[in-house]
């Protein structure tokens, strides 16, 4: 019986100090398969009333432009712009944009916000884009990232299209 609980102490020893060095381990695979879809937190989709409460808990210095749901915000040094849906009524983001101070070279760049996103880039004649998250398309075109959802982008177009 004392045996049975030495083995079992050093199993639980054994899996502690394996979770501290890495901590992955106990993730589920399926987690790894999930895709950033936010920048600084914000992300296409998300209440005006999210936003709000997600502003206020990390503290970002954000102002709201006059009679719109938009916000600009400093954070890190990026001055980030998030515009909301004015016409539903829980004014859903609709794009983020990050202006970066950005000292790297265009590539290292690339490489690290497909890093972050878990994506890989396309490069075309504006930048580089990838697909993240739930169909949400991020580009970059060396100074800002653009993170959008393209089917309420599309719906949108098409709205302003038929006026």
């Amino acid at each position: 019986m004392k045996v049975a609980i030495v083995v079992a102490g050093l199993i639980v020893i054994v899996v502690a100090a394996l979770v501290a060095i890495q901590p992955s381990f106990l993730k589920p695979t399926s987690l790894a398969l999930v895709k950033k879809s936010d920048i600084f937190g914000f992300s296409p989709g998300m209440t005006f009333d999210e936003t709000t409460k997600l502003v206020s808990q990390r503290h970002y210095l954000c102002r709201q432009s006059r009679g719109s749901y938009s916000l600009e915000c400093d954070i890190n040094g990026a001055k980030v712009t998030v515009d909301s849906d004015e016409a539903d009524a829980r004014h859903p983001i609709r794009r983020v944009n990050a202006t970066l101070n950005n000292p790297w070279p265009p590539d290292a760049a690339v490489k690290s916000i497909s890093d972050q996103f878990n994506a890989q880039a396309s490069k075309d004649r504006e930048g580089w884009t990838w697909i993240v998250g739930r169909g949400l398309k991020l580009s970059y075109d060396g100074l800002a990232l653009n993170l959008v959802d393209e089917a309420t982008e599309a719906r949108l177009r098409n709205e302003g299209a038929k006026r």
